[in-house]
């Protein structure tokens, strides 16, 4: 997905001055220099002294940043790691998927979509746009409600029941089209039928008149990590041999999943 220049002079016309220093400083630290102490760090950022331990404060506060009580130093913090295993695990996921998602490109005329969970909600990792294109609201990064959609069903039907309940407390049922589930017992049915098929085959639900089919994508623990699907128009509902896009779907899901190292 390509900015624009217009996006980049709002970006830097509604810069953050003080976030903009709380990277600064983050920046200070490198492989050869992971321990700094407060003197080194307003000195490499040409800040004063109390503006830097305001920030460092926040940010250990945060965990972007560790204090040692020893050396009186700072270094990253555990904060990063995380968000950065996040980042690596998104990263190898589309760098796997690409070419079974061009492949699968080449066989259906319909949106495609990949999508995660990530912190609770759906994250949308990937698209592409067939011929015959459901103009759907899933630009990549977009973020939806856990449940929304073939792709969120299909990525709640796999995890533990405690935490689907707390997801539909954290995120009520909406009545999002026609065929939309509101009913927490009979979503949490539909959710066990997705896990037992294998697949999720709805229509209606989340975009009227739109056929979604999804399937999960495993990691080499058999932890589903991410969803595919296709979104058909309505027009075309009658027309799509539904089996052979279920096939589609799963066979191009599974064999991300062995690329991933799930057997």
């Amino acid at each position: 997905m390509k900015l624009g220049t217009n996006h980049l002079r709002e970006t830097s016309s509604y810069a953050i001055r003080s976030i903009e220093r709380a990277i600064k400083l983050m920046e200070c630290f490198t492989l050869g220099k992971n321990l700094l102490n407060m003197g080194e760090l307003t000195q490499l950022t040409n800040l004063s002294k109390s503006t830097v331990f305001r920030i460092l404060q926040t940010l250990e506060k945060h965990k972007f940043v560790s204090y040692d009580y020893e050396t009186n130093c700072y270094s990253l913090g555990v904060k990063l790691f995380e968000l950065g295993g996040i980042v690596a695990s998104s990263f190898s996921l589309l760098k796997v998927s690409s070419k079974f998602l061009d492949e699968l490109e080449t066989k259906v005329k319909h949106t495609i979509l990949m999508g995660i969970l990530e912190d609770g909600e759906l994250v949308y990792i990937d698209k592409r746009e067939g011929k015959e294109a459901v103009k759907l609201t899933s630009e990549v990064g977009k973020r939806r409600p856990p449940y929304y959609g073939m792709l969120g069903k299909t990525l709640m039907a796999y995890l533990p029941e405690n935490e689907v309940d707390y997801l539909l407390i954290r995120y009520p049922l909406q009545k999002v089209a026609s065929r939309s589930i509101t009913d927490p017992k009979k979503f949490k049915e539909s959710l066990k039928k997705i896990q037992k098929k294998g697949y999720t085959y709805e229509w209606s639900e989340a975009v009227e008149g739109v056929v979604g089919i999804a399937a999960p994508i495993k990691d080499q623990k058999g932890k589903v990590v991410a969803a595919i699907g296709i979104a058909i128009p309505k027009l075309n509902r009658e027309k799509i041999n539904k089996e052979e896009m279920i096939s589609l779907i799963t066979n191009t899901a599974k064999n991300i999943s062995n690329a991933l190292g799930y057997i």
